[in-house]
């Protein structure tokens, strides 16, 4: 079969619907190995469990060192648990990426050449309240992360055999030894209700994601998607639009009305609308690809940097990261 002309698509797909990258697109999109995303749904698979914890730092002091880090672990046909692991970080000049897969017989983060170690501790209320750290090792950098606590405040799904947290929160990145104040974003799928099919396609599947994460200057945070699903796709994951704000104060509000302004490829122009109504307006400033280069969709992630205008006036400074799946 020719490569230039087919692409393997492998779905993970949930049946009640599809995870949401960063948050409508993550669990199709991280699914992935050689040119590996998901497509619709088929109810008539074998359903089987899917796990996914993320980690995005970002350094609160220029030069904004990153590090996206994700594990997924989902059960094959031998009931062995695969793990796919990878990781982008930004040295401050360029992007780094790696990734590794192994199998095992849990769901238990694997150590790897990649991830050396990643633990999520339970407060002992058992009430929301978790603790993460890790180290990873790219090239000959050590990485290592500390989050005090994530309280999974952001409900991104909750259906049916399927569930997204999302939590945002301070911690240290520590790169060879230097610690550095970061944000942070932790993502944790849970689903028990995934199948796993092998599709051959000639073009783009018509699933368009915009990502963004931004805080500003003053400890606000916005988490904002927009998904555009062709019509022509028949399965349950549909076009959506939703924005998360989280206030200094941690308190949380949703909108589900938003319009993203493509300023070609050099930012957005975001307007949230309902009771957040601000206006986002941030420009690129590097990027990477996620995808391979054989590929014939866009997948990238980089930085941006810009300004959240408020409903009174007001013009706050701020950083964050993107992220564009146009298939």
């Amino acid at each position: 079969m020719p490569t230039k002309h087919l692409l393997i698509l492998i779905g993970v797909i949930v049946l009640t619907t599809l995870a949401s990258f960063y948050s409508g697109f993550f669990l199709s999109k991280i699914y992935k190995k050689d040119n590996v995303v998901a497509v619709n749904p088929n109810p008539d698979s074998k359903l089987k469990p899917y796990f996914r914890d993320e980690i995005i730092l970002i350094s609160k002091e220029a030069p904004h060192y990153t590090v996206i880090a994700h594990v997924t672990r989902s059960l094959d046909q031998n009931s062995k648990y695969i793990h796919r692991q990878k990781m982008f970080f930004y040295d401050g000049k360029r992007w780094q990426n790696k990734s590794v897969s192994v199998s095992s017989d849990n769901s238990a983060i694997e150590k790897t050449a990649l991830v050396l170690n990643w633990l999520v501790e339970d407060d002992p209320s058992l009430v929301l309240k978790q603790s993460v750290k890790g180290g990873l090792l790219i090239d000959k950098t050590d990485i290592k992360f500390e989050v005090p606590m994530i309280t999974n405040e952001m409900g991104i799904r909750s259906l049916e055999n399927y569930t997204i947290f999302r939590s945002e929160a301070s911690g240290k990145l520590i790169i060879n030894g230097k610690e550095y104040d970061s944000n942070v974003l932790y993502t944790r799928i849970y689903s028990y209700a995934t199948s796993i099919d092998m599709i051959e396609v000639s073009e783009p599947v018509g699933i368009d994601t915009d990502w963004v994460a931004f805080w500003d200057d003053e400890g606000n945070f916005y988490n904002i998607d927009e998904t555009v699903v062709d019509s022509k796709i028949k399965g349950k994951y549909k076009s959506h639009s939703i924005a998360v704000f989280k206030d200094k104060d941690q308190k949380v509000q949703k909108s589900f009305t938003l319009d993203i302004q493509k300023k070609t490829d050099l930012g957005y122009k975001i307007s949230i609308m309902d009771k957040i109504n601000s206006v986002i307006d941030v420009n690129f400033l590097n990027s990477v690809s996620k995808n391979t280069p054989s590929s014939p969709y866009t997948w990238m992630t980089g930085q941006l940097k810009g300004t959240v205008r408020l409903e009174n006036g007001k013009t706050i400074n701020g950083f964050g990261i993107y992220e564009q799946i146009y298939q």
